[in-house]
């Protein structure tokens, strides 16, 4: 039986606690991959389709609608990526496999990337914004960790990697 993406979290808590109920990942915003090589590690940097049923009250204040956050994946083997045409909705699906492995595929129109990778994924860098929609990353970004709050007020340049690895 394929858990939901939220029972294979480690750290569940950090974005559990927003909403009631998890959404899927149908339907998200896919905003980066990201592929370390040093992992072997997939992040992928998207938006979920439902704005947290209970947002931080900064969040409120400034009138976020939209979650962003990074997926993690490790021990990443079998990568295809055949298509990437941002902005890019798409639906990521998770299947089971032997030996505490997923198979995981992102598809949609503008992207079709497939890979295996560990069972026990990890969120972070988990922040609100007001998009204006799909287009280029340039909002206001108000983040949920202390550190992150600190140092970002927008993302970071592409090629910051202590950001985005």
């Amino acid at each position: 039986m394929t858990r939901t993406w939220g029972e294979l979290l480690r750290n569940k808590g950090m974005i559990d606690k927003f909403y009631r109920e998890l959404p899927t990942l149908e339907q998200i915003t896919l905003r980066s991959v990201h592929f370390d090589r040093y992992g072997p590690t997939i992040i992928l940097r998207l938006d979920l389709p439902v704005f947290p049923d209970f947002p931080l009250p900064e969040w409120a204040e400034e009138g976020c609608d939209r979650l962003q956050f990074h997926l993690k994946f490790l021990a990443v083997e079998d990568v295809s990526m055949h298509q990437w045409k941002p902005p890019v909705t798409a639906d990521v699906t998770m299947t089971a496999l032997e030996r505490r492995r997923i198979n995981v595929a992102v598809a949609g129109e503008g992207v079709n990337l497939t890979f295996t990778s560990s069972d026990s994924l990890t969120v972070d860098r988990i922040s609100a914004f007001r998009a204006p929609g799909t287009g280029p990353d340039r909002e206001k970004h108000l983040y949920a960790g202390k550190v992150d709050s600190m140092r970002f007020s927008e993302l970071p340049a592409v090629d910051r990697k202590s950001y985005y690895e």
